[in-house]
């Protein structure tokens, strides 16, 4: 049971405080580890990247802080990644950060494996400026026993203080461990305790030899955060009532941040998935289906991308269908069957393709309608019997909706595609202050003067100018190949459905009898996006044959 404590309570805590610390704290914890035998105290990083001043462990600010005699080493993380550019070393830059050998002893470099390349060169750098190196290989759970070995094979020739593996995941078990730590080389361990299997991977770790293993006070650390420096000490001698002192304040920290295991962590160490992802949902006010939703998003994703995150867990997007039963040119049309089946079934089907039956509304005036899509297991909103268009039926509804993107899907496309649906999702999510709309080319059977298909024409960026139910662009030429046609299909947010809905329509609109015309004689700018597939509006009850034919 001979193995060294390394506490790393600062660098790796400070996920959470931006690494800022109050320096009475960090004082109290830095003697308190001391006191309780902790054989080396991990500061914080010496990083270029912005963040607060554990992030820069400048040697002038620790030497006022710790400005008191201690036992343990003093050590700085580096990531490899933070010192190369252009595929080689930055050597200017990591001189400028890293100066020789002054309060800090341990100098610990953090690499993936595709950057154990560079790693020679940066130890030996380090090492001529005076300091104990220590290198971690991170997300060991996804190398391969070959892999590793290459990386011990690499480390050998460093002559290393230690050589770790990080299990960057939590996505070990003992039995991993066993197995890993066959190589008697690998002689350290840094743990996630994202499965609550921290603390006994350290234990298989020690049992197999390791001589270095790391903690927080807490488990303070990124993500789930760590086995806990207090358990390390127990199982080793013992703590003494200075540490529990600081403990108390760390739980306290940890009230207001939230690490520790819970189910978002367990199911981000099963999956491979990288914990600040977890951090930053665990922190979040989503209901537990949008976390559930944002997770699946995230399976297997091991490098952190905090604009895509923001972009699944900020918006949900939901798709609603308006419904109305009196029609003026196809009265009752949503419950008109197609081959057997109402064709508001056959939409609001496509759209729980596209994303989940939790996800579809139905906006109706109409209780028949109502009770069809119920027996069917959909959301049902009851709006007003005077809404001018499906788009004003749609903005009704939003107000009984908490979501941040609206699909309107015309209840009148049963031949919908819902990959065409998701397409729309993401390109809303792209251009967040856009309308979205959708269009195709005119197929062979369809004439570009049949009045009943509204024809689109758009700048060279895919913005709509105008939209109408003539025939354009005007045809000088032939205008097979460039005619499309609107498909309907439109993403909105919730204020761009409150700017949109009226009490009467546009001049323009009312002229056309096209609902997206309102749009652009509002100001708002509407992107239109290409669909491949053909699609299909029903308008009169002739076209039930057609389209039955057709599916």
């Amino acid at each position: 049971m001979a193995y060294k404590i390394l506490d790393c309570t600062l660098r790796d805590g400070g996920y959470y405080t931006d690494w800022k610390f109050e320096t009475p704290l960090v004082r109290k914890l830095v003697k308190a580890l001391d006191n309780n035998k902790v054989d080396i105290i991990e500061l914080g990083y010496k990083s270029p990247i912005k963040g607060g001043p554990y992030r820069k462990c400048n040697d002038g600010f620790i030497s006022n802080i710790i400005d008191f005699k201690i036992d343990a080493s003093l050590a700085f993380m580096i990531d490899v990644k933070d010192y190369v550019s252009d595929n080689k070393v930055n050597q200017e830059l990591l001189l400028d950060i890293i100066k020789p050998q002054n309060i800090f002893q341990v100098c610990r470099i953090a690499a993936k494996y595709n950057e154990l390349i560079y790693l020679p060169e940066i130890v030996n750098l380090i090492k001529e400026l005076g300091y104990k190196v220590i290198c971690n290989l991170m997300a060991v759970s996804k190398l391969t026993k070959k892999e590793i070995t290459n990386y011990v094979s690499i480390a050998k020739t460093l002559n290393l203080e230690a050589v770790y593996i990080a299990d960057s995941y939590g996505a070990l078990y003992p039995a991993d461990i066993n197995s890993i730590f066959t190589n008697k080389n690998i002689t350290g361990i840094h743990t996630h305790d994202n499965m609550g299997l921290a603390f006994a991977n350290c234990l298989q770790a020690i049992n197999q030899g390791a001589t270095y293993i790391d903690g927080t006070l807490t488990g303070m650390g990124r993500g789930v955060g760590n086995v806990t420096t207090e358990q390390l000490l127990i199982h080793r001698d013992k703590i003494d009532f200075d540490l529990l002192d600081c403990i108390t304040e760390f739980n306290e920290m940890k009230k207001y941040y939230g690490w520790g295991v819970n189910a978002l962590y367990h199911q981000a160490g099963k999956h491979h998935i990288h914990p600040l992802y977890m951090q930053d949902l665990n922190q979040s006010n989503l209901t537990s289906k949008q976390l559930i939703t944002v997770i699946e998003s995230l399976h297997e994703c091991h490098s952190y991308d905090m604009e895509s995150l923001d972009i699944l867990k900020e918006q949900r997007a939901v798709v609603v269908i308006p419904a109305r039963y009196k029609s003026s040119r196809f009265p009752g049309k949503p419950l008109a069957k197609i081959n057997g089946k109402e064709m508001i079934l056959h939409v609001a089907e496509k759209a729980e393709i596209s994303v989940g039956k939790d996800n579809v509304y139905i906006a109706t005036e109409n209780e028949d309608i109502a009770h069809i899509v119920r027996k069917f297991g959909y959301h049902v909103i009851i709006t007003s019997d005077n809404c001018l268009t499906g788009t004003d039926r749609v903005a009704e509804a939003a107000k009984e909706i908490d979501a941040d993107i609206f699909i309107n899907v015309q209840g009148d496309e049963p031949m919908i595609d819902p990959e065409d649906i998701k397409n729309v999702i993401k390109l809303k999510k792209e251009n967040p202050s856009y309308v979205i709309n959708c269009m195709s080319k005119l197929h062979p059977d369809e004439d570009i003067n049949d009045k009943k298909i509204p024809k689109i024409i758009c700048d060279l960026k895919n913005n709509l100018l105008y939209c109408s139910r003539s025939a354009i662009p005007g045809n000088k030429n032939t205008l097979s190949d460039i005619a499309k046609k609107q498909v309907c299909i439109y993403g909105f947010n919730k204020e761009q459905l409150y700017e949109f809905t009226d009490i009467q329509k546009t001049p323009l609109e009312q002229q056309e009898d096209i609902e997206i015309i309102r749009c652009l004689e509002k100001g708002m700018k509407v992107k239109m996006v290409d669909v491949d597939k053909v699609s299909y509006a029903v308008d009169y009850p002739e076209d039930i044959l057609f389209i039955e034919e057709k599916l």
